[in-house]
């Protein structure tokens, strides 16, 4: 994909992530915990002017009518074959004697065979075939024009000159390069036919219509139309594509230096490149039509050091040692599997062309060329041998696609001579190889060729991931950015518009031929800028250009931090010890709930709950270290193994959980004896059967098994109190005073039990004059120990960092904290960094039981400030985002198994067949506490109706449960659905996405009803956003006073920035809501539902919620598929107008728990992609099948051909291991596939 510009996210202050703050994103110096924003000017206004990167089409002659042809295209391969005879003979040539060829084609075009119609469509070759054909035709017709779409079908003026009839071409094209490359003669030919068959016209005067504005039914067809006009005039005018399906152009080379101020941004030692190049889209709004121009780079592959120069790239530098980039020694090679995995890996992603000189020359063939009176230049160059961009293919043979010595294959030579490569080339061209470099396979027809005769092509570059080069690319977007990003707009669409293509005819000459033209002024808008939220912890901040800060403040409600265990991957205990000490420390001073035997055991027992594991397979054992550092943090908190919760009379506090799901806080009391059983104490009423915790025998032999702990101090010995009512705190035991609600110093005195006899009365009984055991087990139980386990990793590398997220979310099911080793080192303020990581701790111990929030916020209403986000915290209000992350993958080789770690390796992430949907759902009308899921499907874009059901059946009832005595009803009365990744092309099966979500509720609450799939009157009322992050609309100040300047960049507009101007809205998105839909609303009569009014004709908008710091900030377009929340709702509760939607969208930017600032996007988006590309990562692990405690973990894909088609989606089968042998038994099948732990928030 090529670089965008970004979104104005990184930079000046830190992004966090899980592996710790302190940054910025992509390596850029961030302020951590601290103040972000740069230098403002002035008070924040309400509105501003602003400049898109959107350029008007316009009629250019009203008067002229120039219809628009529109062609199928269809291409036949073909050659030259012997004319024969009847008898079967040749027929010749009378005068020469020579054989006459016919032209042939075949019967059926490249389309017709599904894989190699797949194969040729990706290629450049139907790009160069109807390139030759427009430059062959305006040899004869200069006024010919004829416009492709890489595909099926082309457009042109009806004023071309083509025939309504089929119209058939015969084209030559070179087989592997351009036409124009200096190498071309000793490429071979191929023929092609084109037919182009016309299927319709479009009258101008629809077309004027539609770009006026007055016609919206042909919008979606004539936006088509439009983009393949624009791409293939730039194709012809030299652009170069990035891809044949993408609508990103490249300047031509000798542009670039114009473009780069005569300084080219290279990479890898000059052999890599960054070239410009600009995206044009058309857009139809309600008004019109506007060019979408947005300036884009990437980095492309050399052919030579220098443009222009002669000096090629080889694969082998022998000065560098290396292969493809890949640094190696030459003579052990052949035995160094690892670097053989490397550079099989680096020349995959290469395509590079072949040249060698022979020296051994064909003396008759010589000869005849002198005969034929060439020169010995001539002759030289005929000793050159050339073969255009080739890659790695597989030997069908021997089923590889690199040998590391010429020694190592051989073949037959002649009838019965078996030779190497080495023999081969030194006998037949005079070659001598070197035996230490590779061969490499590049198809049937060269076959083998030694890797000494490659040399890199001219290509876009793969995989352009290296730090450097992301570094180079956000660098030069900083001297495009803000107000900067005007002028190189300008400048490029000057420069598109001005370059000449075939004819002599510029970019807007020939557009002028379809009586259209652009107007290179960017628009002009006045945008709004929304009111940020206050936000308050414990103190009120005030947001900065949507920045805050977590200095000198409290957390508005603290996180319980009573437990953690840790695991240390980088061998360094003092650097872990050093990090814990500054977080326990920083976390209390926020007012996390730190209890002090949490404290000791941090500071001066950390080794006893810490697994240090340093071994190069990290990332295969990372599971086994974590579930260690599990047992040994149990060992310490519940069996109190270092003996400190018994010398200080206390007891570990936690959380606990039965077998019904129901949560309880509770004290752990450790064994009575070693390897004893462990006991629960309850915080529950007199009533309650878990309020007794022990059943006692006396020494004369009486029982009571209704007895419960209690604890008798000095300061009055007849006082008995609840354990719960003691803490261990700055050294002292003290005890809750309800007189002076507050905590006094105590002194221990001794255990008593408090004994109910079945007469009514109490007695009470030392500890010590009693057989004790306990009611409550923790083997019936779940308890939440560890609460946190912190991953020290060495750096920031993904395959250890997924594992770990792996063992937590689907495994173990205890939150995980990762902290670098390298970042923690390198902070100059080491309580800041801890201060970032505080606030994602205190997200992640967020519970039902415990909801913590590091801070809230608060609106303005009229004189007053209300709590939470606008119009959520109305009504019960259900909020869901669901993100999507689809598997991209590719078997590229497999790993010798010499390493222990043996297995295929593969390309990008999870497989081919899989989508998962990470869904996260807000449960107050804060928006900041979330509970997450992930779920498996097929691979598609769309979600299928029994994930959907999943998502909200379960979601509702994690909210119904969480709410319960906030709302009389805590049943949600109506739902905002925040949906990502979904492309303009599937806004019509999003109406399925809605029906699917109608299904479940009606499923849920009201299943006698006699609709089909939900209504008005079993259903609230929905409104379903789209949120789309992937696309090209660019915002900027129209002057450097309508922005907010940063640094010594240029000006971005203010956090908050709204537009949602109908003049650049695109057509299309509301799903609009009928005459009878709104009547039937009215007509409900019904005490719960009002009528609001009748809908808008959009509430679409754009939002640039952060504050853009570096780059240009890149806004997110919300699109309001449906909003019957606008039309009707909950009596007592407001209408969700446009307004309303962007004030509450804007606010929740501001609740991404793990950064002080407004994210980019609505942060229940971020998370549940986050969580989806988490879970994504590691489907490879459970794929092979995972053990777990006792269990198997192991991914299936159910049978098509069974059945039962009412649910095939993947899923996770939990199977319990069978030690004796035999199969294992399935117990339990699970779509969402992560682990709920007591703290849920699984993204965080």
């Amino acid at each position: 994909m090529s670089y965008h510009q970004h979104g104005g996210n990184r930079g000046g202050r830190a992004r966090f992530d899980d592996r710790g703050g302190g940054r910025g994103r992509f390596g850029g110096r961030g302020s951590g915990g601290g103040g972000g924003g740069g230098r403002g000017g002035g008070p924040r206004p309400t509105e501003c002017n602003v400049v898109m990167n959107y350029n008007k089409l316009d009629v250019l002659d009203p008067l002229k009518q120039v219809d628009l042809s529109v062609y199928k295209v269809t291409i036949k391969t073909a050659r030259y074959v012997p004319h024969v005879n009847e008898a079967g003979e040749k027929v010749r040539d009378p005068g020469t004697g020579k054989c006459v060829m016919v032209f042939t084609a075949r019967d059926t075009s490249v389309c017709e065979d599904p894989k190699f119609k797949k194969r040729f469509f990706a290629s450049e070759k139907p790009w160069r075939i109807l390139k030759k054909l427009i430059k062959d035709r305006q040899v004869d017709d200069p006024s010919f024009l004829l416009d492709y779409d890489g595909c099926e079908m082309a457009v042109a003026p009806a004023t071309c000159g083509l025939p309504d009839e089929a119209n058939e071409f015969r084209v030559c094209i070179k087989q592997d390069c351009e036409e124009d490359n200096p190498d071309a003669m000793k490429v071979k030919n191929e023929w092609y036919l084109v037919l182009l068959t016309k299927t319709h016209d479009i009258p101008f005067s629809d077309i004027a219509a539609a770009i006026s504005g007055r016609n919206a039914d042909l919008a979606e067809e004539l936006s088509m139309k439009l983009n393949v006009i624009m791409k293939s005039i730039g194709v012809q005018m030299g652009m170069l594509q990035l891809a044949p399906n993408s609508s990103s152009l490249f300047f031509p080379l000798r542009e670039q230096l114009k473009l780069f101020n005569q300084r080219m941004i290279e990479a890898d030692h000059g052999k890599k490149f960054l070239l410009s190049g600009i995206k044009q889209l058309a857009i139809f709004s309600s008004t019109g039509c506007n060019i979408q121009s947005d300036p884009i780079v990437n980095w492309f592959d050399k052919d030579k050091y220098e443009i222009d120069r002669s000096e090629k790239i080889p694969l082998i530098d022998g000065r560098a040692s290396t292969i493809a980039g890949v640094r190696v020694r030459f003579n052990t090679l052949r035995s160094d599997l690892r670097a053989q995995e490397e550079v099989l890996s680096a020349l995959s992603k290469l395509i590079f062309n072949v040249e060698y000189w022979i020296k051994k020359p064909d003396p008759k063939k010589e000869e005849a060329m002198i005969a034929q009176g060439k020169t010995a230049q001539d002759i030289n160059e005929s000793r050159r041998r050339v073969f255009m961009n080739q890659t790695l293919k597989v030997d069908q043979d021997s089923k590889e696609k690199i040998k590391w010595s010429p020694d190592d294959h051989s073949f037959q030579l002649g009838e019965s001579e078996i030779v190497t490569v080495t023999q081969y080339y030194a006998r037949r061209y005079g070659i001598i190889l070197d035996v230490n470099l590779p061969i490499v396979h590049i198809g049937k027809k060269h076959g083998w060729l030694p890797l000494e005769f490659c040399y890199q092509a001219f290509t876009k570059t793969r995989d352009a991931n290296d730090p450097s080069m992301v570094q180079a690319v956000l660098q030069h977007y900083d001297k495009i950015a803000g107000t900067f990003f005007i002028n190189d707009m300008a400048q490029k669409r000057n420069l598109i518009s001005n370059m000449f293509g075939h004819g002599g005819k510029t970019f807007t000459e020939i557009l002028a031929k379809y009586n259209l033209c652009i107007d290179n002024s960017p628009t002009k808008l006045k945008a709004k800028v929304l009111i940020p939220p206050k936000i308050n912890f414990r103190e009120s901040k005030e947001a900065t250009n949507g920045s805050f800060d977590l200095r000198n403040v409290t957390f508005a409600n603290p996180a319980e931090f009573n437990s953690f265990a840790a695991v240390n991957f980088t061998g360094d205990r003092h650097a872990l010890q050093d990090y814990v000490n500054v977080q326990l420390e920083v976390a209390a001073g926020h007012g996390m709930k730190t209890p002090p035997t949490t404290m000791i055991i941090g500071r001066e027992h950390l080794n006893s709950i810490t697994e240090n594991y340093v071994d190069r397979d990290a990332v295969h054992q990372g599971p086994e270290a974590v579930r260690r550092a599990i047992g040994k943090a149990r060992d310490v908190y519940l069996n109190d193994s270092l003996n400190i919760f018994r010398q200080n009379h206390v007891w570990f506090r936690t959380t606990c959980e039965d077998v019904d799901g129901q949560l309880f806080c509770c004290l752990i009391l450790p064994p009575q004896s070693r390897g004893g059983e462990i006991g629960i104490m309850f915080d529950v009423t007199r009533e309650s059967p878990l309020y007794y915790t022990h059943a006692i025998e006396l020494n004369d032999g009486r029982t009571c098994d209704r007895t419960r702990l209690i604890v008798k101090i000095r300061q009055s010995r007849e006082a008995c109190l609840n354990p719960f009512d003691v803490r261990f705190e700055n050294g002292r035991l003290q005890a809750w005073n309800s007189n002076i609600e507050g905590w006094g110093n105590v002194d221990f005195d001794r255990f008593c039990f408090e004994c109910h006899l079945t007469n009514g009365q109490i007695a009470y009984v030392d500890a010590e004059d009693c057989k004790q055991t306990y009611l409550h087990k923790e083997r019936d139980f779940r308890i939440d120990c560890p609460s946190v386990i912190i991953m020290f990793l060495l750096d920031k590398g993904k395959a250890l960092y997924d594992r770990a997220k792996f063992t937590s979310n689907q495994l173990c099911g205890i939150q995980t904290q990762c902290v670098v080793l390298e970042s923690f080192k390198r902070q100059r303020n080491k309580n800041q960094y801890a201060s970032n990581i505080a606030a994602k701790l205190n997200t992640k111990l967020s519970s039902t039981m415990a909801k913590a929030e590091a801070w809230r916020s608060s609106f303005k209403l009229g004189d007053s400030d209300i709590a939470g986000i606008p119009w959520v915290g109305e009504c019960p209000t259900l909020v869901i985002g669901i993100g999507m992350a689809h598997g991209k993958c590719k078997v590229l080789f497999s790993m010798p198994s010499v390493f222990k770690d043996s297995h295929t390796c593969y390309l990008g992430m999870g497989g081919d067949a899989d989508t998962v949907i990470g869904a996260s759902v807000c449960l107050d009308s804060e928006c900041m506490r979330l509970i997450n899921g992930a779920y498996l499907q097929k691979k598609a874009d769309v979600i299928n109706r029994n994930t959907m059901k999943d998502i909200i059946m379960e979601n509702w009832d994690h909210y119904c449960t969480d709410n319960l005595g906030v709302y009389e009803d805590p049943s949600p009365q109506r739902i905002l659905v925040y949906r990502d990744g979904m492309s303009d092309g599937s806004f019509g099966r999003a109406n399925d996405e809605i029906d699917y979500i109608r299904e479940a509720i009606k499923a849920k609450t009201n299943p006698s009803c006699l609709c089909d799939r939900g209504c008005k009157l079993c259903c609230p009322p929905i409104t379903f956003v789209i949120c789309q992050s992937q696309h090209n609309v660019r915002i900027v100040p129209a002057q450097d006073s309508d922005g907010y300047q940063v640094g010594r960049g240029g000006v971005n507009v203010h956090s908050g920035t709204m537009i949602d101007d109908n003049t650049i809205m695109e057509l299309g998105t509301l799903l609009k809501i009928t005459d009878d839909d709104t009547a039937s609303v009215r007509e409900l009569n019904s005490p719960c539902k009002v009528y609001f009014g009748p809908p808008s004709p959009s509430y679409d908008f754009l939002l640039t919620a952060q504050g853009g710091l570096k780059g240009t900030s890149k806004p997110i377009y919300y699109r309001v598929r449906l909003n019957e929340n606008a039309v009707w709702g909950p009596r007592g509760c407001t209408a969700l107008t446009k307004e309303n939607i962007a004030n509450c969208t804007h606010q929740m930017c501001y609740k991404y728990g793990s950064a002080t600032k407004a994210v980019r996007e609505v942060p229940i988006i971020k998370y549940a992609k986050k969580l989806a590309n988490q879970v994504l990562s590691s489907l490879k692990y459970i794929r092979e099948g995972t053990e777990w405690e006792g269990k198997k973990l192991r991914l299936e894909y159910p049978l098509e051909d069974r059945d039962d088609l009412s649910d095939i989606r993947p899923y996770v089968s939990v199977e319990v291991i069978n030690n004796g042998g035999g199969n294992h038994q399935e117990v339990d099948r699970k779509h969402n596939v992560v682990k709920f732990s007591f703290h849920n928030h699984l993204a965080a």
